[in-house]
Parts: C-alpha cells; structure tokens; sequence
C-alpha cells in the first residue's frame, strides 16, 4: 500500500546544463501539477497477493508493475509480477504473474490471465503484452515451462481491446529469442496484421481482413531468428540456420536469399526507414587467438549484391539505428578503454560524434538529433539511484542534461526525469516544461500517450495546469478507487467472456482534460528505462 505522505512543496534545482553552444531554457519555466488518481497496489496489488498460495509459498518481494498504454492512450494493460518460493526454499526462484486491463485512470480493471511458476517444478510464465500500431488489438505469450526452465510449449493470445480472444497461436518453441523482446511474433508496424513461426512456417494472420497467409520454410527443423517486418509492411527478414539470411516478399509470396556464409547475423536495426536497405554482419576468424572481425553489409534493393562499408574488431561495436534518411547509420566503437558513437555513411565513411572513457549509448530521434547517455557513476541525488549524463547533439547544438534516469523522445521534445521532476524540453526552442512528481524514490515511469496521466512505480496520476487543482495525498484517495477486479474466465484453451460476479466498479467521475499547453507536445511514447541492470 501507498501509504508515504506526498510532499507539496516542489523541490526546484538546476535542470540544463549547456556546453559548446551557450543555450538556456525560458527564464519562466512552465510548471503543471499532478494529483494521484488511483493506486494499483490496492486493486491489481490485492488481487495478485491473493493469487499466491500461502499454504505452499512464500512471498519474496512487493509486486512490480509494468504499464503497457494503447497507442491512442485510451487504455492500459498491466503486467504485473510477484516473486515466490517455496516455504523454507528461498533458494529455489519462482513467480506469480499476471496481466490487467484497465482505463487510463486506472479504473475499471479486469485480470486477463494468471499463472504461476517455480523452478523446481516448472508451471506457466506470461510475458508483457504488445499493442498493435493501431491499439486495435493486444498480444502476450505464455510459456509452459517444465523444470529448470525448460520450454515446452509457446502460446501466443491475440485480443481486441474490448478484450474479446480473436486468436490463438502455438508457436514454434524453438524459436522464442527473450522473453522480453518475442524472435517468432511480430506486429506489422503499418496495419493490423502480425508474422507469427510455427514449426515450418511464417504464417501471415491479417486481423482486419480475417484471413492468414502461409509460407512454407524448406529444410527440415530449420532454426528462424531475427525476424522483422520493413517499416512499409511488406517484407519480412529473417536468419536461417545462422547461415543465410533470407527476404520474404508478402505480395509476391517469393523467399529472396539476400546472402550466405559460415556466420551471418543481425542487430536490432535491420531496415533502413524507406524499407529499401538492411544491415548486417558476416563475422570472420583466423587460427590466432581472439582474432574475430566483424564485416559490416549493407543489401541495397537497387543493386545486384550487398556491399561491405566498415569491420568492427570488437564484439561491442555494433550498429545501433538508421538515420531518417535512410543514407546514414549510427554505431558504436569500443576499446579496452573507451566507447565513441559514430556516423556511418552506406558509403563507409565515418564521423565521430561523442566519445566517453565509460559506457555509452544512443539514439536517432525522428527529427535527426542524436542523444547519447554515458554512466553516471557517482550520482549525488538521493536514494542515489543509477543515473546518467543526457547528451543531444546536432549539427549544430549539444546540450548536456545530468542525473537522468530516464528519459524518451517525441518529434523535437525530449522528456526526462530528474529528481523530483518530469520535465520535457523542446530542442528547437530550449523551452523547458516541468511537471513535479510528489515522489522521489521510483523505479518505474511512464506517460501516456494523450499526456494526460503519468505512471510512477504503482501510482496513477493525473496531470494538470499549475493552480487549477491541489494535489491530494494518499490517504485521502485510496478508498476511491480500490474497486473490485473483474476476471476473464480463461484456461489453456480458451478465453470467455468478462466475468460480471465481479464487477468493476469504475471511477465515473468526470476527469478534467488535459490542459493545451501540454497537449501541444503531441502523443508521448510510453517512458523508456535507460538505466542498466544493477
């Protein structure tokens, strides 16, 4: 339970600091409020807690909570964990999970699915949810595990978002990548369709149309990885055998061979952002030690074979993301003692941007500008949590934003946290926007994309214009929104309808809208944790 008074007076300090160029934010700041409207520790938290058979099991730590916004940021999901273990076992690991829907104001919550799973015996794991681009429909897995984590069946569940089952999919088990990021499902990224392997198969289900395409892989027990759809929808890629790495034509139903050889693969960025490039890598050795080159392809629709532009010689060099131009690649370089981002042309020429004596990351924003963050290892803001030095970079600007520990990108706005603050500031203007969070210690964030409400760990606020409404503290809110949680009946085998002997008992109330001046950022992609595991 939330039970933590949340402090009304905002805590100010120093957001942007500026190098090379001398830039600097509005002299007035824009400031909004938040106020919490719902607390999931006591609906979602509750009903979890209470799926955990205590005769058998122990509870090993506080529910995590990972919100999942449609795209239109009409309705949320919720994947929430529990960690178990047998009584008197603390060594043995095991989870109790579960998957919500919920409006975004955290009301109306009906629990989708459950399951439960301890290592010493297997059981079921479900994996976070993914909406379509549309927010039409949702998908999640469940994993049957045996002991010791051995995977024995993958089920893929496709639902509208009035929460109706309108397909289920077994796939392929040997081609099931992370848990977290699915190797044999995806999401066209256009329409309302989905790429799903089944032992054999790529199988093409269009949900609007109501009809699937099937396309046979020859050669018996072929391993598929890295599958991906072209941003225009109408190819897919794939590694086959980790040899040969291979273009499905959708329309045309014809499998094109891009290129073969001992050790292919492929980064997460595949296509280029007009679907007429990919990238990939042939790795290389010699008869001497730790002798390993990594020669870097670029397949062009318009010429007759891929062309090699650089070779890494480390396994940490690796292509990060493609330009909007689709002419330009962002990578990163590594030593024993250094990391550096560079600009790599499909050319082979290559510009250096930043370059740390520490870790360093980055990302291509859609308006061209590049953020890159490096460790901060030795953050002074309290509870000292994993924090990093933001950096944005252009032709013609760097600024460089300290202790961020998350932060996300939408059009030439860039939201970050620090501190006690969400703040978003737009890089064409250096106009900054704060939004304070009345908490401080968090792991979790993240905003809707209407901007309206904000999801901080277990808390739902509500977001509004500075002085048309107070905060409100815990106490005075937990009894308004800890309605009961509905359950969809759901086996191995089926999902039916939404079980009405337990209703959810909606917050009606009228909430204010969200106020123009931040309405003006435009649809906000769900928060992005940057900060390393621990």
């Amino acid at each position: 339970m939330f039970n933590k008074q949340i402090p009304l007076t905002l805590m100010f300090i120093a957001l942007v600091c500026i190098s090379f160029q001398p830039v600097s934010a509005s002299d007035s700041l824009n400031q909004t409020n938040v106020s919490v409207v719902s607390d999931l520790n006591q609906t979602v938290g509750k009903n979890i807690i209470g799926l955990v058979d205590t005769n058998r099991l122990e509870i090993g730590n506080k529910p995590v909570f990972d919100i999942i916004w449609s795209p239109d940021g009409s309705h949320m999901l919720i994947n929430v964990v529990v960690n178990v273990y047998p009584k008197g076992k603390p060594d043995l690991y095991g989870c109790v999970g579960a998957l919500y829907a919920a409006n975004t104001d955290g009301s109306g919550i009906k629990r989708i699915a459950w399951a439960e799973f301890i290592s010493s015996r297997g059981g079921i794991t479900i994996n976070p949810p993914l909406w379509s681009q549309s927010g039409d429909y949702f998908a999640y897995v469940e994993w049957v595990k045996g002991r010791m984590y051995k995977i024995k069946s993958v089920n893929l569940y496709v639902m509208s978002k009035d929460l109706n089952l309108i397909q289920k999919v077994e796939l392929d088990p040997k081609v099931t990548g992370l848990e977290s990021d699915l190797a044999n499902f995806k999401w066209s990224p256009i329409e309302n369709k989905f790429a799903a392997l089944v032992p054999g198969e790529i199988v093409i289900y269009d949900l609007d149309e109501k009809n699937e395409l099937n396309f046979s892989i020859s050669g018996d027990d072929a391993e598929i990885t890295d599958m991906e759809w072209s941003p225009d929808g109408k190819k897919i890629v794939f590694l086959k055998n980790g040899q040969d790495i291979i273009a499905l034509d959708i329309e045309n139903g014809e499998f094109n061979q891009i290129y073969s050889a001992k050790y292919v693969g492929m980064y997460g960025e595949k296509w280029s952002t007009d679907s007429k490039r990919l990238i990939f890598y042939e790795i290389k050795t010699s008869e001497k030690v730790d002798d390993v080159s990594y020669d870097i392809y670029v397949a062009d629709e318009d010429l007759e074979k891929p062309v090699k532009i650089t070779t890494f010689t480390s396994g940490s060099s690796r292509v990060i993301q493609w330009y909007p131009d689709s002419e330009k690649i962002l990578v990163k370089k590594c030593s024993d003692d250094s990391c550096a981002l560079y600009s790599l042309s499909i050319t082979g020429k290559m510009k250096k941007l930043i370059k740390k004596d520490k870790i360093i990351d980055g990302m291509v924003a859609p308006n061209g500008y590049i953020s890159a963050t490096s460790l901060n290892p030795n953050s002074t803001t309290p509870p000292y949590i994993r924090t990093y030095d933001l950096f944005l970079l252009n032709e013609s600007d760097r600024l460089t934003i300290e202790n961020v520990p998350y932060y996300t990108w939408e059009g030439a706005d860039v939201l970050f946290a620090t501190d006690y603050k969400l703040s978003v500031l737009n890089t064409s203007t250096h106009d900054t926007w704060d939004i304070p969070l009345p908490s401080k210690n968090f792991d979790r964030l993240s905003l809707d994309p209407s901007g309206r409400f904000v999801a901080v760990d277990n808390i739902i606020f509500e977001i509004h214009e500075q002085g048309t409404h107070t905060q409100i503290s815990a106490k005075n809110y937990t009894n308004s929104t800890a309605s009961e949680t509905a359950i969809i009946k759901k086996d191995m085998d089926e999902h039916s309808k939404i079980d009405t002997t337990e209703d959810a008992t909606a917050n009606t109330s009228e909430l204010p809208g969200f106020p123009a001046i931040i309405a003006l950022m435009g649809v906000l992609i769900v928060f992005v944790c940057i900060h390393m595991e621990k």
